[in-house]
């Protein structure tokens, strides 16, 4: 009986859209907005700062439309495409076989501080929304969290220390390294 309970209610909640699948990462950083929207609209970008990043290459640069290739540690690649580039940052999106996960990259002012925030929106490749939920719930979001928070940390150890991190900087991630 609390079984089924358990299952009609999860079935209701991902019904009326209160299903909301993201994940996002936030640091403070003491310098200008443009400083920060600098750093993250280089081409290549993700070289300097990404923890399993092994390569990012743009293929077309810059502004709305841009595209470019990041290879994980792991040999993995994926294509990025970029959208609605503008004075906040950009959006891009990022996937395999029509499973694209839109990106949201943006950088603001509070209180005489800046915001660098990512924002992931994945995509699940699951049919059922059921198992989609329990998937999300049980073991991507905590992955996901774990990758962008890591790329948070490498972001901040670059523009702290204007070096490159080394791979797998703030340790192995079992999807990218």
């Amino acid at each position: 009986m609390v079984c089924f309970s358990l299952f009609a209610f999860t079935k209701s909640v991902i019904r009326q859209g209160l299903d909301i699948r993201y994940i996002r990462a936030e640091s403070n950083f003491e310098c200008s907005k443009d400083e920060i929207l600098e750093i993250i609209r280089r081409p290549g970008n993700l070289e300097q700062f990404h923890p399993y990043c092994y390569s990012n290459i743009a293929l077309k640069w810059p502004g709305d439309g841009s595209i470019d290739e990041i290879t994980y540690l792991n040999g993995l690649k994926y294509t990025r495409e970029f959208f609605n580039w503008n004075d906040d940052g950009y959006d891009l999106k990022i996937g395999a076989r029509k499973r694209d996960t839109i990106v949201n990259w943006r950088v603001y002012e509070v209180d005489k501080r800046t915001v660098l925030s990512i924002q992931v929106n994945p995509k699940l490749p699951y049919k059922n929304a059921v198992i989609s939920w329990f998937a999300w719930n049980l073991f991507i979001r905590k992955q996901l969290q774990k990758y962008l928070d890591n790329v948070m940390r490498g972001f901040e150890y670059f523009y702290e220390h204007r070096t490159q991190v080394k791979p797998n900087q703030f340790g192995k991630h079992s999807w990218y390294s």
